[in-house]
């Protein structure tokens, strides 16, 4: 059960979202970068469905990983070196890890990367009880805070950017909603089993409604690039 439930608790719940916002603002023909890409999450995906995606990755051992997976990855050092521009930036799950003044260096440092008129696609966690399971988890973002650096009403903010955004899309995720701050989900005891049951009975009412009972626990927003 425990595995069952694991596998259920850490499925991929955004994904096809992520994946279906890609398809609706860009074509085979523009050129996608996924920023901080992993072991290819969308990269492979996309790529065979015939899109041009680059990932950018810090870690050289999973970049090594991805190209002998036939995947287009470079690291950080070679990206840079580059002056590729791209009609679509994915940032999954990136955001949350910067600090405000930190967070605006590097969203301008992709900004320069992103074409005119192009599309900047965010995923990230809302606040939650688990949000800080995440050891270098910073603090989590909303699309009004992005505005208010990169938007056009000039809100009374510390940090400005020459970079200007405006939010096109908007889904919340919604994830099945679970027991967590037990000691029991730690260390074996007598009631593991039973919340253990209790998050699967959770996993099921969520799937049965159609992922309608849940929690709203992040948000995936697209933003178009108008300055």
């Amino acid at each position: 059960m425990k595995k069952y439930l694991q596998s259920l608790l850490s499925f991929d719940y955004e994904k096809d979202l992520i994946l279906k916002f890609v398809d609706k603002y860009t074509s085979k023909q523009h050129k996608i970068l996924d920023v901080g890409c992993g072991y290819g999450r969308f990269l492979k995906p996309l790529m065979q469905k015939g899109y041009q995606i680059t990932g950018v990755e810090k870690n050289r051992a999973i970049v090594k990983a991805n190209a002998e997976n036939g995947l287009k990855c470079y690291d950080f050092d070679v990206f840079d070196k580059q002056d590729e521009k791209y009609n679509l930036i994915i940032l999954s799950h990136i955001i949350e890890h910067f600090s405000p003044l930190d967070l605006v260096d590097f969203l301008d440092y992709y900004l320069n990367r992103l074409t005119e008129n192009g599309y900047l696609l965010i995923a990230t966690p809302l606040l939650s009880n688990y949000f800080h399971d995440d050891f270098d988890h910073v603090k989590p973002y909303l699309p009004t805070g992005i505005l208010m650096v990169y938007g056009e009403n000039n809100a009374q903010v510390q940090y400005y950017s020459k970079h200007k955004l405006k939010l096109v899309d908007l889904k919340f995720r919604v994830s099945p909603m679970a027991l967590r701050n037990f000691s029991s989900m730690y260390i074996k005891t007598k009631y593991t089993h039973l919340i253990q049951a209790i998050n699967l009975a959770f996993v099921g009412v969520y799937l049965l409604t159609c992922k309608f009972v849940g929690k709203r626990d992040g948000w995936i927003g697209v933003f178009q690039k108008t300055k």
